[in-house]
Formats: C-alpha cells, sequence, structure tokens
C-alpha cells in the first residue's frame, strides 16, 4: 500500500493527555475553584482542630475545651485534674489560625443548616452558654455541663459561596461538615 497519511493511535492519545492536562490546569487557576479551594481548607482546619479535640478527651480520658479566639482563630485546652479529681489548671494543645481569610462569621442570605441548631445570632451557635468541650465520655457539653449541640459558621467576607459549616451533636459529639452550593446546605 502507497503512502498513507494520518495519525497513529498512541500520537492521538498523546494530544488527548496533553490537552486534558492543560484543561485541568486552567480549571485550578480560576477565580471560582480559588475561592472554592479556600473555603474547603479553612473547614478542613475547624475540622481538624475540632475531631482531634474529641479524639484526645477520650483517649487521655480528661474534657478538651475549645476556645474561639477573635474571628480566625481556634485554641483547644485541656482540663487538668488531680488524683482527686479536682481541676487544677488547663493545657494548651493547640492553636490553629485560619487561612485564607476564613473566618467565623455568617453570610448575609444564607440559612441555618438542616441541623437548624440555634437562632443563627451569631456564627457561633450554641444551645448553651460556653465554655465548650469534648468529654471523656464522648459528649459535648456547654459550661453547665449539660449536652449542648451547636453549629460553627465560616466564611470569607461577600463570598456567599465561600459558607461552611459545621454541627456537634452533643449527645454522641458527632462532628458533620455542610458546604452552601449557593441553594442549599449539603453534607
Amino acid at each position: 500500500l502507497g503512502n498513507q497519511a494520518g495519525f497513529t493511535l498512541l500520537e492521538v492519545l498523546v494530544v488527548v493527555g496533553i490537552l486534558g492536562t492543560l484543561a485541568a490546569m486552567s480549571l485550578m487557576v480560576s477565580p471560582a475553584f480559588s475561592r472554592h479551594a479556600r473555603a474547603e481548607a479553612g473547614i478542613s482546619q475547624v475540622l481538624d482542630v475540632m475531631r482531634s479535640a474529641r479524639d484526645t478527651a477520650i483517649s487521655q480520658r480528661r474534657n478538651v475545651e475549645l476556645v474561639f479566639v477573635g474571628l480566625n482563630a481556634l485554641q483547644t485546652r485541656r482540663i487538668d485534674i488531680d488524683a482527686n479529681g479536682n481541676q487544677t489548671g488547663t493545657t494548651l494543645l493547640r492553636t490553629v489560625e485560619l487561612e485564607n481569610n476564613m473566618q467565623f462569621r455568617l453570610q448575609p442570605g444564607v440559612p441555618n443548616t438542616p441541623d437548624a441548631f440555634g437562632a443563627m445570632a451569631a456564627p457561633l451557635t450554641f444551645t448553651l452558654a460556653g465554655p465548650w468541650m469534648f468529654t471523656s465520655e464522648g459528649t459535648f457539653v456547654g459550661g453547665t455541663g449539660d449536652v449542648a449541640n451547636g453549629t460553627v459558621f465560616l466564611s470569607i467576607a461577600n463570598q456567599p459561596t465561600s459558607a461552611r459549616a459545621i454541627t456537634v451533636l452533643g449527645t454522641t459529639a458527632l462532628i458533620r461538615p455542610w458546604t452552601w452550593n449557593g441553594q442549599a446546605w449539603v453534607e
């Protein structure tokens, strides 16, 4: 057969692979993708701190307090006790400052999560006043020692689709992340 023009399957696959890589790279630098990535990083930071505090409380058999500092920092403190069960102080376990302009804040026009803990009057909405802590028995409580439910709202100012929330079910200390997709909260 004579000289036939055309491409081999290998050449076509290489070109498709290169085009796919370029398309993926262009998506990563789009402003919408960047905003989404920053919001996801913020909620991941808070989730990590809260889950670590819960796990530490259970494994060390000591209550671990959550302390929200300003608009963008979260601390965990272990409650220290003596041999008689009396509180002797606290030990700072961790301090995390939210990155990428994420803050503890409500986003105007974004409704409460499906768990609906609290009246959404503030970005930290708990059924009881603080201090809030995870107990060694695996519950989440307020300042009175009674079981508390709550929601932590996070977002970047003036970016409604950056809204994120974390709910805590007090009886089991179940921690659930939520993402606002512009129309509804999704888990």
